[in-house]
């Protein structure tokens, strides 16, 4: 993709939320792609919170998140019309001929290892309802 046609996600605030299960499991690739993420856009926030507890009443400004977790980006693209969700895989599909990743194989494979099983706003769900019963 020609630099004309990318998508100007730098025109508005950037966070990188990883999730929370990824800031759990592996910190330093979360390091990693957080310093990735800061040689591409320049000021990029980490968000730290998990979407299953976060407040809907938290991001009141348009911004832009970068995640890499399937259910951060499901909840909060459907809670927030005021950020625009990004997938880190398709920014790097855009930007990896100009700024690769160094064993992006390994890093995949770590990934989607740490990311096996239930992600944390099934979990959560489950044992809400669990909870109030």
């Amino acid at each position: 993709m020609d630099m004309e046609n990318r998508d100007n996600i730098a025109q508005w605030p950037i966070y990188f939320a990883p999730g929370c299960k990824l800031l759990q499991l592996e910190p330093q690739t979360v390091s990693q792609l957080y310093d990735y993420l800061h040689q591409l856009f320049g000021t990029i926030h980490l968000y730290t919170r998990c979407c299953g507890l976060d407040d809907a009443r938290q991001h009141d400004e348009e911004a832009v998140f970068i995640t890499l977790c399937s259910s951060c980006f499901k909840v909060y693209g459907d809670t927030y019309a005021n950020l625009h969700m990004r997938d880190f895989w398709d920014i790097y599909t855009d930007y990896k001929d100009i700024y690769p990743l160094k064993d992006e194989k390994e890093l995949h494979k770590k990934l989607d290892t740490a990311m096996e099983g239930a992600f944390p706003k099934e979990g959560l769900d489950k044992w809400y309802h669990a909870l109030k019963k």
